[in-house]
């Protein structure tokens, strides 16, 4: 950066025909100085801008999970808080670090809690976007909420999902933190 500055220094004295000499005089030590500052001031607020425009348009995925125990309705939801898209939006859900396919969780789910229950994630996620991931209905017992808070401990969602940059991200969730 310097040698580049230097250069353009040398090179703009020559084109409006100061000449070129060998000698150095303040003025000229000045110049350069001060044209040295205003390059590296304009190239860290160049890299900076680069940085916050990144950051403005990253999606930021959380997940929220509402139980009502008075209806029997348990929601795990994730929500794109950011501003930017998240699209190839893959997840898998692992119970005990092995994944499961919706239907092995839909499956144990009715086994264990005998509820009725949907499953299923969109593909990708614009700003301020909201989905369901997991629903359970008729959840109205007690034993029934023991067994789902004890299945929670082993269950975990692993979203994937890329930038608009193509910058690719995973993200961990995990259930039961109501």
């Amino acid at each position: 950066m310097t040698i580049v500055a230097t250069i353009l220094i040398f090179s703009a004295g020559v084109i409006i025909g100061q000449g070129f000499s060998f000698e150095v005089k303040l003025s000229d030590l000045i110049a350069l100085f001060a044209t040295l500052i205003t390059f590296t001031f304009a190239w860290r607020s160049l890299k900076h801008n680069e940085r916050q425009f990144s950051n403005s348009i990253q999606p930021v995925i959380e997940k929220m999970e509402y139980f009502n125990s008075s209806v029997g309705k348990y929601r795990y939801n994730i929500k794109n808080y950011g501003s930017g898209t998240a699209v190839n939006l893959k997840y898998k859900i692992l119970f005990q670090g092995k994944e499961l396919t919706q239907s092995e969780l839909t499956n144990m789910l009715k086994k264990e809690l005998n509820c009725s229950i949907s499953i299923g994630g969109p593909l990708g996620m614009s700003p301020n976007d909201s989905h369901d991931l997991m629903n359970l209905d008729r959840l109205n017992s007690k034993e029934q909420i023991q067994k789902l808070y004890h299945l929670f401990n082993f269950l975990r969602v692993e979203l994937a999902y890329s930038t608009t940059q193509g910058q690719v991200l995973v993200k961990e969730l995990y259930f039961g933190q109501i």
